[in-house]
């Protein structure tokens, strides 16, 4: 029996460790591109690229792979999958066969399409962070292009190193797509305080090693960063006629239209209740816990057992200077948001509701409200302005109300 798992980030090594801990005895096979041993991501834009010698947080120690019996195979190009015969053609020519396989080749980096756009450097990968870090080090002055989590991080992490940094964000507003406008106000005053540029509604049009043209000014650079985002990695599942659609369609269970072939982590597009009616998230909780859930129906189908479904309470995290920004639900624009008074001076946390019903919090440095809206949007129960006000926006004493 074996599982082949492409993909070596959260999502890959968390379903290689769980697969592990159902059954002592599956063959395990972990693919990997990249050199390096699985490394955590995150803390490329919140610590690595700041230290002049950066080094990788590992995931797990090599021992581990080896005393634990998973094959994991770096440096390994994948060219293609063939479904027909539940193989994988890597680029060396060799061939390895799986009887169920896990697809968590993640995201890749999206480029910048205008004049010079290959001169910014981007951060996705150890490499990236080990030559980002050494620009950054000898630069004077910055420009980052993309007002979202990764552009903040990088902006803020940069002017803590007395670096002189300006932001480009094409829209009306940093964060604009991923929180409440207010709390994405409340940052950028923050950025702004601390000495960052901020510029909005700001399009770069051309790239030099010495400028960056926008629609609004000329801005002298030393060094341009572009964090616009990412995009899903579906070169191997589309050559495998996998349906595709903003990642890799997957079923409630994690299975594509392939049911020996999963999708998990920041490819996977999983039936959510959202707008759209589907959900893709980049982040690592909805990697480890897509990877517990598909471990286990690998297994399942072994046994011959029911299926799992995927039902999570998404969140996420980002540390831009010296903010924690922690985000849980799905939230919406459109939403009716709702500020919680009478908080600790430096604190915001902000409440989104639709058809008054709460369906996602944004917290700064509030660790607690995070943790007590995790738990108010997992309790299953209606939870209104009314219960809000109730408990006069204490959520640690409404959720010890419905516990």
């Amino acid at each position: 029996m074996s599982v082949v798992i492409i993909g070596a980030g959260h999502a890959g090594v968390a379903a290689a460790t769980a697969l592990r801990k159902l059954d002592k005895d599956i063959n395990i096979t972990l693919i990997s591109e990249e050199k390096n041993l699985p490394y955590h991501r995150p803390p490329l834009s919140k610590k690595t690229v700041y230290s002049e010698k950066p080094s990788c947080d590992l995931l797990l120690s090599e021992d581990y792979y080896i005393k634990n019996n998973i094959k994991l195979t770096r440096n390994s190009p994948i060219e293609d999958i063939d479904p027909e015969n539940n193989c994988i053609n890597l680029a060396s020519k060799e061939l390895i066969h799986y009887e169920q396989l896990i697809i968590a080749t993640g995201v890749e980096r999206c480029k910048l399409k205008m004049n010079g756009g290959e001169l910014a450097k981007t951060l996705y990968s150890m490499e990236d962070a080990y030559s980002l870090s050494k620009s950054i080090s000898t630069a004077k002055r910055i420009t980052v292009i993309g007002g979202g989590f990764i552009g903040c991080e990088i902006a803020s992490g940069s002017r803590k190193l007395g670096k002189e940094v300006t932001l480009l964000e094409a829209g009306p507003s940093i964060l604009g797509r991923s929180v409440a406008p207010i709390f994405a106000q409340k940052v950028a005053k923050y950025h702004k305080s601390q000495g960052i540029n901020i510029l909005t509604n700001c399009k770069a049009l051309s790239i030099d090693n010495k400028e960056v043209k926008t629609n609004l000014k000329i801005i002298s650079t030393d060094l341009t960063i572009a964090g616009i985002g990412v995009t899903p990695n579906v070169r191997l599942a589309t050559q495998a006629n996998l349906d595709v659609d903003n990642g890799v369609v997957v079923n409630k269970y994690l299975q594509t239209n392939n049911e020996n072939i999963f999708a998990i982590g920041d490819i996977s597009n999983f039936p959510f209740n959202s707008e759209t009616g589907r959900l893709r998230l980049e982040s690592i909780q909805n990697a480890n816990d897509q990877a517990k859930t598909v471990a286990k129906n690998v297994i399942a189908i072994r046994l011959n057992k029911q299926l799992l479904k995927y039902s999570p309470i998404p969140w996420f995290w980002s540390d831009q200077g010296d903010l924690k920004l922690q985000m849980v639900g799905i939230g919406n624009l459109n939403a009716k948001h709702h500020v919680l008074e009478n908080q600790k001076k430096g604190t915001l946390t902000v409440l989104h509701f639709v058809n008054d019903q709460l369906v996602a919090v944004d917290t700064m440095n509030h660790g607690l409200n995070h943790i007590c809206g995790r738990k108010l949007l997992s309790s299953n129960q209606r939870i209104s302005i009314e219960n809000i006000n109730k408990f006069e926006g204490n959520l640690k004493s409404l959720v010890n109300h419905l516990h």
